[in-house]
């Protein structure tokens, strides 16, 4: 990743690819989107309208990143995704920072140019987003 970037300060320029490394971040949309869906069950007041805010946010990343593949000739895959039952609240939503964090880096990354850049650019203000309301919820509690 870190070349990548400094190929686009740098002014280079290399054509987007074209699906095979969009899995791991639709996985990861696809996790954080059960992890809100789960802790969405047990919340309520202003956590459980922050968590629903969330749970559609990674939804539609999902979405993006799909439509992304489909347009690229890529495959979704057929990952299995699922919640860590049981997991401490704070816990999770520590990870799901962490992990929003680093899918904000990434968008980040692929927003300079190459076919998606503005979707990419899109994305990253919705994981920008996504932190400060984790961050709010880890507050809340």
């Amino acid at each position: 990743m870190e070349e990548r970037v400094w190929q686009r300060v740098l002014g280079e320029r290399r054509e987007e690819p074209r699906g095979e490394d969009l899995r791991p971040w639709l996985q990861t949309a696809q996790e954080l989107a059960a992890v809100y869906r789960r802790l969405h069950r047990d919340a309520s007041g202003r956590s459980r309208e922050l968590l629903r805010r969330l749970l559609e946010g990674e939804t539609a990343n999902a979405a993006c990143l799909k439509g992304m593949l489909a347009l690229g000739g890529g495959q979704p895959g057929k990952g299995t995704v699922f919640a860590p039952a049981g997991e401490p609240w704070g816990k999770a939503l520590e990870k799901c920072y962490h992990r929003t964090r680093r899918a904000m880096t990434e968008y980040t990354a692929r927003s300079a140019g190459g076919e998606f850049g503005e979707v990419f650019r899109h994305m990253a203000d919705r994981e920008r987003e996504h932190c400060a309301m984790v961050m709010e919820l880890l507050g809340d509690r």
